[in-house]
């Protein structure tokens, strides 16, 4: 009886998680370039007090920046590391627009919540790569193998 118990249990454990990770990315994935760049519109607007003039701007280079990214995805895993170069500087260059575009005070806060998002993003990750700590932040490399 209790194994019965127990397998059950451990099923609809298992169908609950994995139904609680796919409802949580389906609210993204559901929304179309346009709807996407509307809404990191939105978000600078209110973030930066955006114009209208300003936001509408913002929103053109955002829907060209998630269309381009999309081309990115699709492209063959190979191409994809071949093309890092391009991709920095149509970065760079997307970067350089948005600049252009903002006030000296917008561009602060603009900087400071990218500096914010980074922050956040190494604690998520833990400082750590998929081969480990990274050099230079804190921690020291582990000690080599040794061979008794």
């Amino acid at each position: 009886m209790k194994k019965i118990f127990y397998t059950i249990a451990l099923v609809v454990m298992g169908i609950t998680a994995s139904y609680a990770q796919t409802r949580e990315r389906a609210g993204r994935d559901n929304l179309t370039p346009e709807q996407r760049a509307e809404k990191a519109a939105t978000t600078l607007q209110q973030k930066l007090s955006l114009t209208a003039d300003q936001k509408q701007k913002v929103q053109q280079i955002e829907l060209d920046r998630i269309k381009k990214n999309e081309e990115w995805r699709k492209a063959d895993e190979g191409t994809m590391k071949g093309k890092m170069e391009e991709r920095k500087a149509y970065m760079k260059a997307s970067k350089d627009k948005m600049d252009a575009i903002l006030t000296a005070d917008q561009k602060k806060t603009l900087e400071a919540s990218r500096a914010e998002m980074r922050d956040k993003m190494k604690d998520r990750k833990g400082g750590k790569g998929p081969r480990g700590p990274k050099p230079g932040n804190g921690t020291p490399p582990p000690p080599p193998p040794t061979n008794n």
